[in-house]
């Protein structure tokens, strides 16, 4: 006779929410490795040469000695460049070990968002769910070394440090060192972040935790100053980031909100509107009063700091970089209008919708990127998933004597860090109604003093081009550019074509023939 078993009913029941328990309690840790996983796919892959080749071909020239703002020019402030430069110092001027610093940021960034969302919201799902469906919108050809990661990052950390600083000088400090550090990132964004930490921190009405916060920002400041005056490059600083910046930055960057938005990143698109109408609809429900208390000012000032971090460029691109700002205020305002019961269905729902619906474009890209043809260069071994011509071009310049140097032209910075060839001007990127007449003619000497080879990637020089990315641009082709492209073509004989790139090499260069550009 078997004898019978005495199976209690509750113990699957049990062992059910002990696993549920032990999630939530650990939600933080898998929503960072998850982020970090999914950007995985995208560390030994090329999908663009512009934005990304600005911060380490100027990295490359820092660590070989260069002087930032003097011997090359750059608009952005100088903590970006230093940390890029620092890491590839540390670890190699590969381009995987960039990438691996932006998985660690992104990563940290995901980790510290899913924080703020807790601590407003106390819905350990329903954050994790918030900040996952941001996750996925990130990865693909933007999962690259870009100054809006690091400025994120410095900003989710104000965010997070005034969030939680109840009057505690190591918070407050914190918060004041990081909103600091975000404004020597990128000056616009960074800037409203410390508007927003301030205002924040003002409305606790403690002189004591005002003073502690500007104080940490202003040491902070002080340093860069400091590295500034040390370098002799204060006035040089001061002329590209702050006079450069506001005269010839913005002009052409002017898009309408979400534009060249895909499936990918429709989360990121739709979240601030959607903050915007919860918070609305909160008000109206509760009355305005309800919105008084901390943390809802602060949850707001930053949720549009967020927002007018993505103007004057409010594409999709760089606003999937400012939407982890707002989801604080999302999980805040969700959790607020929702009962305990109404919330598990919701953040299933959130979870399907938001997460497995941009999970297609997103196994695509990571399939594009890890079987794309790939090609040994200075920075390692990489697929090629951007426009044809690239990779038999890397191949072909890797023939070229070793010490020639080799002029990029218009915007490819990515490409004198691939090749490790020195690109002989002060200027990495020449582009309509960006560059002055003065930085083409200047640009012009020196290439022609110093220039063996130019590689001129001739499909972004032309006016469709210019008008599809840059559609506030009015005159894609002016008198410089044109005098400029002729002097090209007088001083350098065309040799090869591959696809949209054109190879040039020195014949007859002249600094007279610089001398039309500006009459």
């Amino acid at each position: 006779m078997i004898p019978s078993l005495n199976i209690d009913p509750a113990l699957p029941q049990d062992r059910l929410q002990s696993s549920i328990q032990l999630m939530e309690r650990h939600a933080g840790l898998l929503v960072t490795i998850t982020t970090a996983l999914l950007c995985l796919p995208f560390t030994r892959s090329v999908w663009l040469l512009a934005d990304e080749g600005i911060w380490l071909h100027a990295a490359q020239r820092m660590i070989d000695g260069q002087i930032l703002y003097r011997d090359f020019f750059e608009f952005h402030p100088p903590l970006g460049f230093l940390i890029t430069a620092g890491w590839l110092t540390l670890f190699g001027q590969s381009l995987l070990a960039a990438r691996l610093l932006m998985v660690l940021v992104i990563a940290l960034i995901a980790g510290l968002g899913y924080s703020c969302c807790r601590m407003v919201s106390n819905r350990p799902a329903l954050s994790a769910t918030l900040v996952l469906a941001w996750s996925v919108s990130v990865p693909g050809p933007w999962m690259q070394v870009n100054h809006h990661w690091f400025t994120s990052l410095f900003s989710m950390l104000t965010l997070w440090a005034v969030l939680r600083a109840e009057g505690k000088p190591t918070r407050l400090s914190m918060a004041g060192l990081a909103a600091c550090a975000a404004a020597l990132v990128t000056t616009h964004r960074g800037g409203m972040i410390a508007l927003a930490g301030l205002l924040s921190i003002l409305s606790m009405r403690s002189v004591r935790s005002l003073t502690i916060y500007i104080f940490s920002g202003m040491t902070l400041a002080s340093l860069a100053l400091a590295y500034l005056w040390s370098q002799g490059t204060i006035m040089a600083a001061f002329d590209q980031v702050i006079l450069y910046a506001l005269n010839h930055y913005s002009n052409i960057q002017a898009l309408p909100y979400g534009a060249f938005m895909d499936l990918q990143m429709m989360f990121g698109v739709l979240s601030f509107p959607l903050a915007a109408a919860l918070l609305l609809l909160l008000i109206w429900r509760k009355g305005p009063n309800c919105i008084c208390q901390q943390p809802w000012p602060t949850l707001i000032l930053f949720a549009a700091a967020g927002l007018v971090g993505c103007f004057p460029r409010p594409d999709a691109v760089h606003i999937a970089f400012c939407a982890v700002l707002v989801l604080p205020l999302l999980a805040g305002t969700l959790a607020q209008l929702l009962s305990a019961g109404e919330i598990r269905p919701l953040w299933r729902t959130l979870g399907l919708v938001t997460i497995f619906v941009p999970l297609p474009p997103l196994a695509i890209a990571a399939v594009r990127s890890t079987n794309a043809p790939r090609v040994e260069t200075q920075a390692g071994l990489y697929g090629v998933v951007a426009g044809g011509g690239i990779l038999p071009l890397l191949k072909h310049l890797q023939t070229l004597p070793p010490g020639d140097h080799i002029f990029f032209y218009p915007a490819d910075p990515m490409l004198p860090f691939l090749t490790g060839r020195r690109h002989p001007a002060r200027l990495d990127m020449l582009l309509p109604q960006y560059s002055t007449p003065a930085q083409y003619k200047e640009t012009c000497r020196q290439l022609m003093q110093e220039a063996q080879w130019v590689v001129s990637h001739v499909e972004i020089t032309r006016p469709d081009f210019y008008s599809a990315v840059f559609p506030a641009m009015t005159n894609p082709l002016p008198p410089e550019k044109m005098a400029f492209e002729a002097s090209l073509d007088a001083a350098f004989v065309h040799v090869g074509t591959y696809d949209g790139f054109q190879l040039m090499r020195r014949a007859a260069a002249d600094v007279a023939l610089c001398d039309e550009i500006i009459r």
